[in-house]
């Protein structure tokens, strides 16, 4: 039996990472030989939450474009009128030398703000304790140690023992799915997930 969020299987809801224009932007400095992409995993996987949890994510333009949620979600990490109260939520972090969207604290103010989701920031890694929380309803964005990314836990399948994930990298090496409906067991998520997460709580759907 699997329990998660209530569109943890619902492919149309996978963002991914590679195809927003700030990764555009990013991969062309590449070839001008400048500093790597793949920098909107937080803000894709935070998405990729929200989606499984049922959350009204489309952005329309008032002349009909539709600007890609998660390229939404990191300007709004990265624009500087907001650096005051990242500033207050977490001091000491050095907002002019790193992207905002790499601080797992900013993130429940910034998904309240632009999508009006709940979320809260956890220091958690207790594997029974983020099982409990999958099938209770919620989606819970966790960190890699390695490769340094963010992924979207969505589901906790009960006989298997494992998580199953959402990757907004899709060719990210070992994936079996594209990034799709992954799996991670305890012995992998306690040796390579950091200690924190982000909990968006289930919610009910009208």
């Amino acid at each position: 039996m699997i329990k998660g969020a209530v569109f943890w299987d619902d492919r149309e809801r996978h963002f991914v990472q590679l195809n927003n224009p700030t990764e555009e932007i990013l991969r062309k400095a590449v070839i001008e030989k400048r500093k790597g992409f793949l920098e909107t995993c937080g803000p894709t996987s935070a998405l990729n939450c929200l989606a499984a949890l049922g959350y009204f994510v489309t952005i329309l333009t008032p002349g009909g474009y539709k600007p890609q949620p998660e390229e939404v979600l990191t300007d709004f990490f990265n624009d500087p009128s907001n650096d005051r109260e990242f500033e207050r939520i977490r001091a000491g972090i050095q907002i002019a030398n790193i992207p905002e969207n790499r601080v797992p604290q900013y993130y429940p103010y910034a998904v309240r703000t632009v999508f009006e989701a709940d979320a809260e920031f956890r220091w958690l890694k207790n594997w029974k304790e983020v099982t409990a929380l999958l099938q209770a309803g919620a989606a819970i964005q966790l960190c890699l140690k390695v490769p340094g990314h963010y992924v979207a836990a969505l589901a906790y399948d009960i006989e298997a023992d494992e998580l199953v994930y959402n990757d907004p990298w899709p060719d990210r090496a070992g994936l079996m799915n594209k990034g799709f409906n992954e799996r991670m067991g305890k012995a992998e998520y306690e040796a390579n997930v950091e200690g924190y997460v982000i909990v968006y709580p289930k919610r009910r759907i009208a």
